[in-house]
């Protein structure tokens, strides 16, 4: 059979036209993939910097856009290293920072969180009691030099010794100073030469206490060993704070810089290297947990996870769509014929990104799955009438034209709303939003395109192949076959049958389920569906930054959040730390203007003196005047006459000692008595310059890394133009969203101009949730006025549009003109609002009937939304950042639907029964978006896995909503025109002027 050509409508026509001349049109179609491909691959950049999804008009942005070009430092790492030993602690930190260090190119900035903590005015003076204890050993060390001048250097350690007794048996010492208070180190150290000298000319002597023989026969020789009464213990010499309940800690802090990568990560190449070397660590010490987090780290993860998660749900989906299709419409071709145009488009898609937006982020990446979607939505409608015209027996270009004439103004209503829809987002002042709509309108747009200019083609081209496919329906059984079950008849004849009866039947179960998501309190009615911001419950669960990140936020050892600001002084900086650390949400203030002193300058510069003293210090006198054996044993017996009167145990424990050395010295031989004193002297004298030695290089390698991390410091927190910065730490876990408002009011009640990742998060959180709530309501005053477009005629659309327009045109004049005080300022949004309720309102008076049933096609999004919260509710799933997506999707798809079943039911001459053509459309347009998200239920990525679960719930909601709710609802307003029914008869399917083309039936009998 052959239809008239002005019999068609225009994209009857426009379709005959595409099919007549199948090669030129997919020449073009081929110029243009060609064309916007090289414009995607040359011109087309992805951005993966949350901070890319901001207004940069927005006065928290602009705040944190100055401070990173002030400071230049924004993405810190933290490494965390725990042992159950310290010294695989210290040596695993001291091979991860040399590492880093020798990595220049890709890291700076490397710091201990020890090294800051040992130099904090507020932490333990360690490095004070160290230059203590040097300065009285370098005296001590000068008196003996000049002892050995004029006498010996015994009598200067035993002269010390005596006052160190007197010292320390003061029991109201209050002006005594330094690390000796109390020890009696000299004393002992005394003790141990005594005994020592004797065991070298008798080793049958044994002390009183023979368990300190051993460390008294290694005495002077292990310099390190006998030097641990004189300085830190190994974990205060390493500079970390030791945990008494658990494993030892440290913390590594590290700058990546930037390479430069504007089209990916920025860290991407230093965060890999990273990922090697701290794999290297872990083999390394294999009894050491070692972790890092930070923002660019939880980034990079992310990506890299959701990344292989989004390449698993596609394969899925693809995989699943493809072979919904092929059993759908039994065939392969067909199906092919729709992937085609979907592929087409999307390639137009990028081209037009690339044109209007000129790159890609976080957010509008996810054009790719609405297009899959909503556009597939498309080419299965136009496939699902082609497929019955065939069947019906016109010929491949008749019956293409003859479905695009028949679903041809549905599916152009549908993109056109679904894209205004989209597009409504791009008036938002959320970026990342923006150009998602804008990106997913201009892509709707184009696989509507698509679908009336690459479909017809490509099935031309593919000649009698299609036929067998196109009849294999008709020849089969008709209880056979998937595309059998999804038409559905007996259900549908019994909505078409029974309408009230549904609807009353399913009143009840639809309210309880929609009611899940509502509370009623004593504030009024909530929803049980809240919106959580926490980024950390959007991630895999075990995803190595996070875990690093909780257990810094477990010991609270640290956080990668903290908020910033400046002050252009040091004065006002101090004081606004003070005011920062009396707020009960501030854990802790980083800040260099408390440390940068002139107390602490001149203390600096002192003890570079010392050090410098120490390290001139001449070698130890080689000779000394004979001692006297009977001066020497007075000097001792007075010290034992000391040690006995105070009551203390170790001076007790040294009485008994010298009791005990005194017994068997003066029991030896003038001779043997003199040999042993020289012992005693050259013991004392090269134990104490080895100690001085050793303690100044470790102080002068201390000072040398207070000076670079000093240099560090000075660049973090004080920049070229004398702006001191504060970091301020909250005390709880800010991901947290009700934690996170509580430390942001706190400190802007402090300085309102503080900012930070925390603000970041808080303001963008907020701002996210705004945008795609005022998408949606702009969305659907814009889906209103299309599906008044639709349904009246142009009389009533000129009269009603423009006295709409002129009513609100001297409304908004009078209200301005009046400026009466006390009135809020109109809106963009409530002159819309109005105007859209003056066109609706208007319309209803002149088309009431017509424009009550196009309003129907807004149940499927309205009823849907609702019973995806209840869902929602029910499954205790939340709204995040990454699934309220869902809203302007499910919408789009949801009036996509409704728009489809007002079109059908406008094409229906009787009392009104769905289609078997438009049920199977909708099903399978549903069931392919519930495949292609439902597959994201595969990806370990939370915020994904629950964008796929939202989005499922909305859909499946909107098709029951589709093709029970409405069609019953149709069914009731057809009745009251007396139509009868007959249920065992298809509706024909025809365009919409009344021709011979009207009957295929009667023309087959003329034709025969």
């Amino acid at each position: 059979m052959h239809a008239a050509e002005t019999k068609l409508q225009l994209l009857g026509r426009l379709t005959r036209r595409v099919a007549e001349h199948p090669r030129k049109t997919m020449l073009f179609v081929l110029l243009a993939v060609c064309t916007c491909a090289l414009l995607a691959i040359g011109g087309l950049r992805f951005k993966s910097d949350r901070s890319d999804l901001i207004s940069p008009d927005a006065d928290f942005h602009r705040r944190w856009l100055e401070y990173c070009e002030r400071f230049r430092e924004t993405n810190e790492l933290l490494i965390l290293v725990e042992s159950p030993t310290l010294s695989e602690l210290v040596e695993a930190r001291q091979w991860i920072t040399g590492e880093l260090e020798a990595r220049d190119e890709l890291f700076t900035h490397t710091m201990l969180q020890s090294t800051l903590e040992e130099w904090d005015t507020n932490a333990a003076p360690t490095a004070v009691e160290q230059l203590q204890s040097l300065e009285s050993r370098y005296r001590l060390a000068a008196a003996v030099q000049q002892g050995a001048r004029a006498g010996t250097p015994l009598h200067v350690f035993l002269g010390s010794m005596n006052q160190e007794i007197r010292s320390n048996s003061d029991i109201d010492s209050a002006d005594i100073h330094g690390p000796n208070r109390g020890s009696l180190e000299l004393t002992t150290r005394v003790a141990d030469s005594l005994e020592k000298s004797l065991q070298a000319i008798d080793y049958s002597y044994q002390g009183v206490f023979p368990e300190q023989n051993e460390r008294s026969e290694v005495f002077w020789d292990q310099a390190n060993q006998a030097g641990q009464a004189f300085t830190r213990s190994p974990a205060d010499a390493a500079g970390e704070t030791v945990s008494t309940n658990g494993p030892f800690r440290e913390l590594i802090s590290v700058v990546p810089l930037e390479t430069g990568n504007e089209g990916g990560e920025k860290y991407a190449p230093n965060l890999e290297e990273l990922d090697r070397l701290l794999a290297a660590a872990r083999q390394r010490f294999e009894g050491a947990y070692i972790g890092v987090t930070g923002i660019p780290q939880l980034e990079h993860e992310e990506m890299q996870r959701s990344q292989g998660d989004m390449l698993l749900s596609s394969l899925a989906s693809l995989t699943g769509v493809v072979l919904l299709l092929i059993f759908g419409f039994r065939g392969f071709l067909l199906p092919l014929a729709c992937c085609i145009t979907l592929a087409c488009s999307m390639v137009w898609t990028l081209g037009f990104t690339t044109l209007a937006i000129g790159h890609l982020n976080i957010l509008s990446m996810a054009f790719a799955a609405i297009l899959v979607g909503l556009g597939i939505d498309f080419g299965i409608h136009l496939l699902s009438s082609y497929q019955h015209y065939r069947q019906e027996g016109w010929e491949n270009n008749d019956a293409l034209a003859l479905a695009s004439d028949t679903v041809g103004k549905g599916i152009i209503t549908a993109a056109v709303t679904t894209s205004v829809a989209f597009l409504c987002a791009g008036l938002t002042d959320f970026p990342g939003v923006a150009e998602l709509g804008i990106i997913a309108g201009g892509g709707v747009l184009l696989a509507g395109v698509a679908t009336f200019c690459v479909f017809p083609a490509a099935v031309t081209l593919m000649g009698r192949a299609v036929d067998r496919e196109a009849f294999a329906r008709a020849e089969a059984s008709p209880r056979a076959g998937l595309s059998q079950l999804l038409s559905a008849e007996p259900v549908r004849k019994l909505i078409a049958g029974r309408p009230l009866a549904i609807l009353l039947g399913l009143s009840v179960p639809l309210t309880v389920i929609s009611w899940q998501a509502w509370d009623w309190d004593t504030t009024g009615l909530t929803c049980r569906v809240k919106y959580d911001a926490n980024l950390l419950n959007m991630q895999p669960e075990n995803l190595p930054a996070v875990e690093a990140q909780d257990r810094l936020m477990d010991e609270q050892d640290g956080d990668v959040l903290y908020a910033v600001t400046w002050y252009n002084s040091r004065e006002q900086a101090l004081e606004q730390a003070d005011r920062f650390r009396t707020l009960p949400t501030v854990g802790r203030v980083v800040e260099i203007a408390s440390n940068e002193t002139e107390q602490e300058e001149t203390r600096f510069a002192s003890a570079q003196t010392l050090l410098e003293r120490a390290g001139q210090l001449p070698a130890p006198p080689e000779h000394a005047l004979p001692h006297n054996p009977a001066q020497v044993g007075q000097a001792l017996e007075q010290l034992l006459s000391m040690l006995r009167q105070s009551a203390g145990v170790s001076e007790t424990q040294l009485g008994l000692r010298l009791d005990h050395f005194l017994d068997t010295y003066s029991r030896q031989p003038f001779e043997i008595q003199i040999h042993i004193l020289e012992a005693v002297e050259q013991d004392l004298v090269r134990a104490l310059w080895s100690q001085i030695r050793l303690q100044t290089a470790a102080l002068n390698q201390q000072f040398s890394e207070k000076q670079r991390v000093g240099e560090i410091l000075t660049s973090r927190y004080l920049n070229d133009d004398g702006d001191w910065l504060l970091q301020i730490y909250p005390k709880e876990n800010v991901w947290n969203d009700e934690r996170l408002a509580e430390f942001v009011q706190d400190i802007r009640q402090v300085d309102a101009d503080v900012t930070g990742t925390p603000i970041q998060n808080f303001e963008a959180s907020r701002q996210l949730k705004n945008s795609y709530l005022n998408a949606a309501l702009y969305a659907a005053l814009a889906i209103v006025l299309i599906v008044i477009l639709d349904v009246t005629s142009f009389k009533t659309i000129l009269r009603t549009w423009s006295i709409s327009a002129l009513v609100i045109a001297t409304l908004y004049a009078i209200r301005t003109g009046a400026q009466t005080p006390g009135l809020a300022e109109v809106t963009v949004t409530q002159l819309f609002v109005a105007f859209v309720a003056c066109v609706v309102l208007g319309s209803l008076l002149m088309e009431r009937q017509q424009c009550l049933t196009g309003l129907l096609a807004l149940c499927p999004p309205a009823i849907g939304a609702l019973l995806m919260l209840g869902l929602m509710a029910e499954f205790n799933l939340q709204f995040t950042p990454a699934n309220l997506i869902a809203l302007p999707l499910v919408m789009g798809i949801g009036i996509d639907d409704g728009v489809h079943v007002i079109h059908d039911f406008r094409r229906s001459g009787k009392r009104y029964y769905m289609s078997a053509n438009t049920w199977r459309a909708l099903v399978l347009t549903t069931l392919t978006s519930v495949i292609g998200f439902g597959s994201l239920a595969l990806a370990s990525h939370r915020g994904l896995a629950g964008l796929g679960s939202v989005v499922v719930i909305g859909i499946t909601s909107c098709l029951f909503a589709s093709v029970v709710i409405v069609p019953a609802l149709l069914s009731l307003v057809s009745r009251s025109s007396g139509a009868p029914f007959d249920s065992d008869e298809e509706p024909v399917i025809y365009p919409f002027r009344q021709t011979a083309l009207d009957d295929p039936v009667q023309e087959k009998r003329e034709v025969a």
